[in-house]
């Protein structure tokens, strides 16, 4: 069995328009209407009257001078002693209620009320207290729902009914305080002799309604079955529908909505539905009809780009792609539309995809900020960086998606869709200030080249690439990003990595760029900075600061970076480098404008220790008889956690950070060239000498069993 979420119910109640609407209505008054004329001697002829005689009148002058009938004169004084009066009167009477409406600036006029609630000379806030006390009723009281499976309650405040206080206030604080003069001076007028009265408004929490309601009646509802069109190997084919059975939640709902909005509700509201058949609102003609407009959509269509960006390089040349018909089949989706049709359309997902396929292809590439060093290490030149050109993949998805809605519907096949285009901006355009800028974090870390790291190159070549990079303020920065791609194409080679917490000393690409990404984290938390991601490593590498190392790893689909943010109001631009030797090292510093920002570091020290051993040696064909190989050194297991507190100039704590590490133990296991002794016969002792160079075996590419979370930032602003 199956059921339907009961939809939000529409809120009736009246809005803030229609109340000031009816309240603008019912308050204009002209002073005309109010304003009786009478006359000494006779009553006075109408305006159409008086305008019909007055070119006769003047049409009867003497060239001596005009003359009139005594008659005609008081007319003609009486007009003009009229339109003055009146205009007289209105002014002052304008005047009077701007004066009067004034003295209640920010107050309700005399005479508004809301319902049988009184607001004048109130204020807003005073309004809605009283609002509030006059009208506290509306909330008391319950529905009864009675149906075929059971009844249940809901009291009024549970269903978030109440009197709407904000819009009752606001209309009656508008009342005279329009700025208009004459309206104001009619409202303050009919105020002040009748009374203004503005509707009672009543609110109900609809979602309460239907939550409660559809606990009652929905577990025994079948919800219908909307028709289908799918399309599946290149085929549309269509699953039918099926009405449902159950209680039409959205009716009684409205039902007891209607009631509800009415300030005469009583406060023991009865209500209830019965069982009726549901309708699907996908029909199977409905599907039939999309899979027709569908065939439609199925053409090859030709995308151009025609028009030469002004980034673009003397070589540039128009592209154009097809995507045929059989790749529209594929990205054809049915759904109900923002209008409630059943319509087919084109996954936009899928048509991203392929504009991400031939965005790199075609895509002029942004020219980021370039950064060198004088030979005493001082920042010399920054040539700014510059927009390229790209595909707007959101943008040119749009125009594919119009075009092919157009033939949906009938439209004409286009001899082409010109792809929409948008700037590609670098990191950051521009650094000025180059001169005062500083190192504010710094960090170097040595290195044993070998076979376990490539013989060096997986931590040369992330100095390489991160050298001269700039990280804007408040941008984001993914070590794995700045960095890639890893693979021997970019400089890479096989290097360690740690299986189940045992080395394979060639078993990864990349293995051994640890020792970069470990370089900076502690570069970029020595500067203070936001430290969003860290993970430590599988066992504690001695090479590395202790509980602050941080590994990196990625296999398609599960991804361990090393991220932080430049939450300084200035750009920061990294300088690496690395050195050669049978000892080397990497070092990474972070420039910019001075932070002012002071680090300050705590803990460190070992808990639970757990002794490693030597595994009993193990006999091996993969070197020659009687060699030695150090496969695995011994490193005890441990926990441990350090805390790092960065403040301001002020002493303001900006960051407070703990990261806890939890190393774990790997027993130490010698190879032997060669087979096993026979019974009895003595072995070479665990400790004899390995022919692996220096240290022990650097293999900071790994698979923590788990990454460990650090606990949570802390970012204390200062009140200033």
């Amino acid at each position: 069995m199956t059921t339907e979420p009961l939809e939000p119910f529409e809120l009736k109640e009246q809005s803030k328009a229609s109340a000031r609407t009816a309240r603008s209505e019912s308050a204009v008054t002209t002073a005309a209407d109010a304003m009786p004329v009478e006359l000494a001697d006779e009553p006075a002829p109408s305006a159409q009257a008086f305008k019909a005689r007055l070119p006769r009148m003047l049409h009867q002058s003497r060239p001596q001078g005009l003359s009139f009938a005594p008659r005609d004169l008081r007319l003609i004084s009486f007009a003009a002693a009229f339109a003055v009066g009146a205009v007289a009167t209105l002014f002052l009477l304008s005047a009077a209620a701007f004066g009067f409406s004034s003295a209640y600036d920010h107050r309700v006029l005399p005479g508004v009320r809301a319902g049988s609630v009184d607001l004048s000379g109130l204020t807003h806030d005073e309004a809605i207290a009283k609002l509030q006390s006059g009208y506290a009723y509306l909330g008391q009281g319950e529905v009864t729902v009675t149906t075929p499976v059971g009844a249940a309650t809901i009291t009024y405040q549970q269903a978030g009914r109440g009197p709407d206080v904000e819009v009752m206030a606001d209309a009656a604080m508008a009342v005279g305080h329009t700025g208009n003069p004459i309206a104001d001076a009619a409202s303050v007028a009919h105020s002040a002799a009748f009374g203004q009265s503005i509707p009672v408004v009543v609110l109900v929490d609809p979602n309460a309604l239907a939550q409660r309601i559809h606990q009652l009646v929905g577990t025994s509802s079948v919800a219908a079955q909307d028709a289908q069109a799918t399309a599946k190997g290149g085929n549309f084919s269509i699953a039918p529908s099926a009405p449902g059975r159950g209680i039409d939640e959205r009716a009684m709902g409205s039902a007891i909505i209607d009631q509800l909005t009415q300030t005469g509700a009583p406060a023991d509201l009865q209500a209830g539905g019965g069982f009726t058949s549901l309708s699907p609102q996908v029909t199977d003609t409905d599907a039939q009809n999309a899979i027709a407009s569908a065939q439609k959509m199925i053409v090859d269509v030709k995308l151009t780009w025609s028009s030469k960006p002004d980034a673009a390089p003397a070589t540039w040349k128009p592209s154009t792609w097809t995507v045929t018909a059989a790749q529209i089949r594929g990205w054809i989706v049915f759904g109900l539309r923002n209008d409630g049709t059943y319509a087919p359309a084109v996954d936009p997902a899928q048509v991203e995809a392929y504009l991400s396929t031939i965005s790199g292809k075609a895509s002029i590439a942004p020219t980021e900020p370039n950064v060198t060093w004088d030979a005493n290490g001082k920042l010399a030149n920054v040539t700014n960086g510059k927009d390229g050109v790209g595909i707007d993949l959101g943008a040119t998805t749009q125009a594919i998606s119009a075009y092919l809605d157009t033939l949906a519907t009938g439209g004409s096949v286009a001899a082409s869709v010109e792809v929409v285009t948008g700037p590609i901006h670098p990191q950051i355009a521009s650094i000025d200030n180059v001169a005062s800028m500083v190192v504010i974090g710094s960090k170097t870390i040595t290195f044993y080249p070998d076979v376990s790291n490539g013989n060096g190159a997986n931590i040369r070549q992330p100095a390489k690439n991160l050298n001269g990079q700039v990280v804007g303020p408040g941008q984001p920065f993914s070590f794995l990003e700045a960095v890639g791609p890893i693979d021997i194409a970019h400089g890479f080679a096989m290097g360690g990595v740690i299986v189940g917490g045992k080395s394979q000393h060639t078993g990864a690409m990349g293995g051994g760029i640890c020792s970069a990404s470990t370089t900076m984290f502690n570069a970029a938390a020595n500067a203070g900075l936001q430290i969003d991601e860290r993970h430590q490593h599988f066992y504690y590498i001695n090479r590395y600061p202790l509980g602050r190392d941080a590994t990196v790893y990625s296999n398609g689909s599960t991804t361990w970076d090393l991220r932080w943010t430049n939450d300084t109001p200035y750009p920061i631009v990294i300088r690496a480098w690395a050195t050669y030797g049978s000892q080397s090292s990497i070092t990474i510093q972070l420039w910019s404008m001075p932070t002012n920002r002071t680090v300050a570091w705590s803990g460190g020290e070992r808990a639970d220790p757990i002794k490693a051993t030597d595994n009993a040696p193990q006999y091996v064909s993969t070197i020659k008889p009687g060699v030695t190989y150090r496969a695995e050194y011994p490193t005890d297991g441990f926990k441990t956690s350090v805390t790092r507190v960065v403040t301001d100039a002020t002493g303001a704590v900006i960051w407070k950070n703990t990261w806890g590490s939890v190393y774990g133990v790997v027993n130490g296991q010698l190879q032997i060239g060669g087979t096993p002794p026979p019974s009895g016969s003595p072995s070479p002792s665990p400790g004899a000498p390995s022919p692996t160079p220096g240290a022990p075996t650097p293999v900071p590419l790994d698979t923590p069993v788990a990454p460990v979370t650090p606990a949570p930032s802390v970012r204390r602003r200062r009140v200033k």
